[in-house]
């Protein structure tokens, strides 16, 4: 077990430990928002005949020019081809996507034609190939449509719902359980008095893990003691992902650790030079992965979005996003890091063309999250940060847009 490890080798460790869930099969319209497992490839070609690209009157262009008329045969409607050819001197209605018989070669708009009774007269010759779409022009049978290890979007899913596919092989949602620790934290809905409160550290860790892909389970509360601690964390056919918020906390019984040794799980690193989280611990139970963050809803939020993030992205065979971080200026001064990570949330400003970044500093942990636009990642060692200083800066994602309409706040 490594004890306060540096924040960079936190995340190493983490994205060497962890482990990518198995595939399993899903309808198609499930796979959104999943890693694909396999390649995918079409199977059906699309459109799988010569169609029509719009309404309009299928006919042979040779036959074509102004004032030529032609005798209209019948109509055409999507899903509903015809076994007959187009005959010399005669013209097909076609709806949109209709198939076009042999024979003609275009499809003239309806409205570029005079419709006499039963009889179009053309107002202007007609070139061939005019409103066709050639057989496979979307894609062939066999065909690679989609690569394997692509988080499927909405677009990938309607690609593969046209080639033909029902279900898709994607990797596996990490089924969750949150253990919020402490005996003062009731349910929400519970009546409470001075000195309990409601877990929102606790529920925060599960709905950020919702939005990552992980399929939530149980949010359960415990009682600030080793023993009840064991009693809920699950089996591993139970919870591929374990999150526990409170009791990690140094100057205390180590009841987190004495909980994780009793269940037999090993324990990578605890305690990481960062803060806030610095008591963050990282575990495994054979390949059920235990994350275990500090109670307080200030740390337990930076603890989840810097490093259990990049473990549950890693479940899923997601990309990481360790590249979003940026360098800008940062607007007031900020104390040495010394020996740990500095971790501030701040919000984004103008300065004239550039973005800067103002650290917040408010009372309210739950206010100061809520107004955060990111994190400020000040790295261990570093003296004093004066006001005009570059610092790294991570943006929320959800707030990634305001990086190009700062001008307008300026």
């Amino acid at each position: 077990m490594e004890k306060m490890v540096s924040f960079e080798f936190a995340k190493k460790l983490i994205r060497e430990k962890v482990e990518t869930l198995e595939p399993e099969l899903v309808d198609v319209h499930r796979g959104l928002g999943r890693v694909l497992a396999e390649d995918a490839y079409a199977l059906v070609t699309q459109p799988m005949a010569r169609v029509s690209f719009r309404d309009g009157y299928a006919l042979n262009s040779e036959e074509s020019g102004p004032g030529k008329k032609l005798k209209v045969a019948g109509r055409i409607l999507a899903g509903n081809p015809l076994a007959e050819n187009l005959s010399p001197g005669s013209a097909f209605w076609v709806a949109t996507e209709a198939v076009v018989p042999e024979g003609a070669d275009a499809v003239v708009e309806e409205e570029r034609v005079q419709r006499l009774e039963d009889m179009i007269e053309l107002s202007q010759a007609v070139e061939s190939g005019l409103n066709l779409r050639p057989e496979g022009e979307e894609f062939n049978q066999g065909d690679l449509l989609v690569r394997k290890g692509v988080v499927l979007d909405e677009r990938k899913i309607a690609l593969l719902l046209a080639s033909g596919h029902f279900e898709l092989s994607v990797i596996r949602k990490p089924r969750l359980w949150v253990i919020g620790v402490g005996d003062e934290l009731r349910h929400p809905g519970s009546v409470i008095r001075a000195g309990q409160g409601y877990p929102s550290a606790a529920w925060l860790a599960a709905m950020m893990a919702e939005t990552l892909g992980c399929e939530l389970s149980r949010v359960l509360l415990v009682a600030d003691e080793a023993e009840a601690i064991v009693d809920a964390i699950p089996e591993r056919e139970s919870a591929d992902l374990v999150i526990t918020i409170g009791g990690t906390g140094f100057g205390r019984k180590d009841i987190i650790q004495e909980a994780l040794k009793s269940v037999s799980a090993r324990i990578i690193f605890q305690g990481v030079k960062m803060r806030p989280s610095h008591s963050f611990i990282f575990s495994l139970r054979e390949k059920q992965v235990i994350f275990s963050l500090p109670g307080r809803i200030s740390a337990a939020e930076i603890g989840f979005e810097l490093l259990a993030r990049p473990g549950i992205l890693k479940m899923q065979a997601k990309p990481g996003d360790d590249e979003l971080m940026i360098q800008t200026r940062v607007n007031s001064e900020i104390g040495p890091a010394g020996d740990q990570c500095h971790i501030l949330r701040a919000k984004m400003i103008a300065k004239g063309d550039d973005l800067w970044v103002e650290p917040l500093r408010r009372r309210s942990w739950h206010k100061e999250l809520v107004e955060s636009e990111g994190l400020i990642v000040v790295e261990e060692g570093r003296g004093a940060v004066k006001a005009g200083d570059w610092v790294g800066f991570i943006a929320h994602k959800n707030l990634l847009p305001s990086l190009v309409k700062l001008k307008s706040r300026g």
